[in-house]
């Protein structure tokens, strides 16, 4: 090549080098702006003045609870099967195809408590989480329970264990720890003599390991559970496009709006109690362009 197409091949890459096509492209992550909802089951943790409980005693005073416990970091139970909290950002997360949210919890080895992990998208564009909710798929997900129900009966008296029962004609009780002595673990703003919770049942996780009860980790895909594969970041990665329907048909969401964490096993452990999922943190992923 003569001096001339060297010179030409060197002005032609440079151009390519400052065209908007050549951006280099960063991450950082954003907390939640709002919490919608804080409607946990009945658990141990529930109502629990050393929890953070002063005076939660309506709807909105559980959402303001919930908020200020995530901002500092500190954990909030969503109680046994089935109970919840419902966030939002501020602005809708796009779906990358990669990791878009990170929910932090207080797992650890050989104490996990995996929560089912929902996305919405605001399709009305009213700024409200009451659209349809999507399931982000996980490791267990072929072995878990869609469409499960469970009912919880407020007992006669305060301090006693908590019934339930499910839609397949199955009960049990949310019993009384020892360590959490608070008068009742039903939550105070939930009205009426019933509740009836829905979602998806995951598998147990609980095995007796010599004489220790150890509740497992999942490989990927819930929240508060110690997988290794999220262990450098610190929380429990999920990605959008991981979306499905009840069946496992993949689900595209261009971005999302709202998340719904749910506490996804229904079991009581001697010594331990109910398996809850407890929730410190939700973020996402924003990308910036420079």
């Amino acid at each position: 090549m003569g001096k001339r197409g060297v010179l030409l091949l060197l002005i032609l890459c440079c151009a390519a080098c400052n065209t908007s096509e050549e951006r280099t492209t960063a991450r950082r992550t954003e907390p939640f702006a709002r919490v919608y909802e804080y409607t946990p089951a009945p658990g141990q943790f529930i109502n629990e003045p050393v929890s953070g409980y002063d005076g939660v005693t309506t709807p909105a005073a559980a959402c303001a609870y919930a908020e200020k416990r995530l901002r500092a970091g500190m954990y909030v139970s969503l109680g046994g099967w089935g109970g919840y909290l419902v966030a939002g950002f501020a602005e809708p997360v796009e779906n990358s195809g990669g990791y878009d949210l990170l929910i932090g919890g207080n797992s650890f080895d050989r104490s996990s408590e995996p929560g089912v992990v929902w996305v919405m998208r605001d399709d009305n564009g009213n700024g409200l989480p009451d659209d349809r909710w999507y399931q982000l798929r996980g490791s267990r997900f072929a072995a878990s329970l869609q469409n499960h129900e469970v009912t919880y009966t407020r007992p006669s008296a305060d301090d006693r264990p908590v019934a339930w029962r499910d839609g397949r004609g199955a009960s049990g009780r949310i019993e009384r720890v020892a360590e959490h002595v608070q008068p009742s673990y039903w939550p105070a703003w939930i009205d009426g003599p019933e509740r009836t919770y829905a979602g998806v049942l995951l598998p147990d996780n609980v095995e007796l390991v010599g004489e220790v009860w150890v509740p497992g980790p999942f490989e990927w895909g819930y929240a508060d559970n110690f997988s290794r594969t999220d262990l450098a970041s610190g929380a429990n990665r999920l990605r959008i496009a991981d979306a499905v329907e009840p069946d496992g048909t993949p689900v595209h969401l261009d971005r999302i709006d709202f998340v719904k964490v749910q506490t996804g096993i229904n079991r009581q452990v001697p010594l331990i109690g109910e398996i809850s999922t407890e929730v410190c943190s939700i973020r996402c992923y924003r990308t910036l362009n420079d």
